[in-house]
């Protein structure tokens, strides 16, 4: 199984294909130079494969890579964040 992420900014939002079929996304907005990620969501047929997880590690490491500051108002990636702490950091202060 191949899971590919792409960076979809006229829809903000980051897309998960697994094998080429659509497989989640995940929903942001951005608030001066907050990124805010509001939703994620995985296809049933692929919960639990680790979508969910490539596409919170790809939204943050792009967060990273343009030194923006995260607010993670999705319950999963703020979980995701809460196992991964080497990506707290990135959260900004509320």
């Amino acid at each position: 199984m191949t899971v590919s992420i792409a960076f979809v900014p006229e829809k903000d939002l980051f897309e998960a294909k697994v094998d080429g079929e659509h497989a989640g996304r995940l929903e942001f907005t951005r608030r001066d130079d907050v990124i805010v990620y509001t939703h994620t969501e995985v296809d049933p047929a692929f919960e639990g494969r680790g979508v969910g997880g490539a596409l919170a590690r790809a939204a943050l490491d792009a967060a990273r890579a343009e030194g923006a500051r995260v607010r993670p108002r999705c319950s999963f990636v703020k979980n995701w964040i809460d196992r991964h702490p080497t990506y707290a950091e990135l959260v900004a202060d509320v």
